[in-house]
């Protein structure tokens, strides 16, 4: 009886050391502010426009800038400024761009773009579009 409790406690000490150092070399997931700000680095320095230039800027500039993308590129935009304006996060990056009462518009904005000069969207892209057709449309009635 004592052997097999031993067994037992032995079998347990291992499976929790290996799950400990399984956790200890596994890549960590990046948080949101993360993956945003690194999308953000990523655009100012390839492109030299940032997330909240895409955000703010006219119509003009924001295609403009848009030229320069491919469609993995804007959609991964599409998707983060989606992230942001659905965001409740108290930090400042959030903040700054819920800032912008049109943040649901511009979005909408630059999937049409998307449409138009790529003739296809995103399976995730089509979800925004969706929903932001709905939030846009229950924030128009009185």
């Amino acid at each position: 009886m004592r052997n097999l409790s031993s067994a037992i406690l032995v079998e347990l000490m291992i499976n929790t050391l290996s799950e400990f150092i399984e956790r200890i070399f596994q890549k960590r997931k990046k948080t949101d502010s993360e993956k945003l700000n690194e999308l953000n680095s990523k655009l100012k320095t390839q492109f030299d426009f940032s997330l909240f230039d895409i955000s703010k800027n006219s119509s003009e500039t924001l295609l403009s800038n848009l030229e320069k993308l491919d469609l993995i590129q804007i959609d991964e935009i599409i998707f983060s400024l989606f992230k942001i304006s659905n965001s409740n996060s108290d930090q400042e990056f959030f903040q700054k761009f819920k800032s912008n009462s049109k943040l649901n518009e511009r979005i909408m904005e630059i999937i049409i773009f998307t449409e138009n000069n790529f003739n296809k969207l995103s399976l995730e892209s089509s979800n925004i579009k969706n929903s932001l057709k709905h939030q846009l449309r229950l924030s128009i009635k009185p």
